[in-house]
């Protein structure tokens, strides 16, 4: 069960350290995606157009719009790598102060707490989702379509999912020190194999199966529908539900993993020790 109070304080608490640091929270929100990926990848792009249409991703997306459909992958890619490695950061960030102790050590749920921290970063990272998506339709032209709000409950979703995934992390820095570098580098590897920068089809035989399992995929691939009249990779009522029923099975494999973490820790006597 959810301990609300617990779930409000906690949230509230990650809010008010981010805001503390706003040129940091801009940087990693909102510069490094940019930098890093939105704009290489923009004019890797319009490298290669043919008199101002990507006639190569027509072919394999159903859309010319390059910028609003890579600004949409970008949106999963920010929420996706927030809630994989924002959790396992705030616990070694609480270990490294010296707080998770007695925060840990507190009668009260810690699951709750886990899913305030998520909540916090979640919000901030659809903040910075959102402003990237002006930005690519403001400075780079793209185009939305009146469907896009249709996005809105696929996003709500997927972050059902995502709280899975941070329950993972959140398990996996309990048990291990040095787990950022793990959760780190599976938020890279998910945004390479749900088509964040390139069409899912692209990929090897071999790794588009791989690419189904992850909720993000079937979120990205609805979105550019919806958002751009792109092609889907099934009909979208089959998309559909292969995003309700891989988000439910990482919260439910997520939410175990952490019971499970939990439970070994009180078993071992690291719980408030760790």
């Amino acid at each position: 069960m959810i301990d609300l109070r617990t779930f409000a304080m906690v949230t509230g608490k990650e809010l008010r350290l981010m805001r503390r640091y706003p040129l940091s929270l801009a940087n990693s929100l909102v510069l490094t995606p940019l930098y890093q990926l939105v704009l290489p990848a923009l004019l890797l792009g319009a490298a290669f157009l043919v008199q101002g249409q990507a006639l190569g991703m027509s072919a394999l997306t159903g859309t010319t719009d390059f910028a609003g459909w890579l600004a949409i992958g970008m949106v999963g890619a920010i929420v996706t790598s927030t809630a994989l490695a924002g959790p396992a950061r705030a616990m070694m960030g609480e270990r490294d102060s010296g707080t998770l102790e007695q925060t840990w050590a507190m009668p009260l749920s810690r699951s709750s707490m886990v899913l305030g921290v998520m909540s916090g970063m979640i919000v901030l990272s659809l903040v910075s989702a959102a402003l990237m998506v002006g930005t690519v339709a403001l400075l780079f032209g793209a185009r939305y379509r009146p469907g896009a709000f249709l996005s809105l409950p696929v996003l709500a979703v997927l972050v059902i999912g995502l709280v899975g995934m941070g329950y993972m992390s959140a398990s996996l820095a309990l048990l291990w020190r040095q787990a950022s570098g793990i959760t780190d580098n599976l938020g890279y590897v998910v945004t390479i194999l749900s088509g964040v920068t390139f069409p899912v089809v692209a990929l090897s035989a071999a790794l588009q199966p791989v690419s189904w399992l992850i909720p993000t995929t079937w979120a990205i691939d609805l979105a550019r529908h919806f958002s751009l009249g792109a092609d889907t990779l099934l009909p979208v009522p089959f998309e559909a539900a292969a995003l309700v029923l891989t988000s439910a099975v990482y919260a439910l494999i997520g939410r175990l993993m952490f019971a499970k973490t939990e439970k070994k820790l009180r078993a071992d006597g690291r719980l408030a020790q760790h």
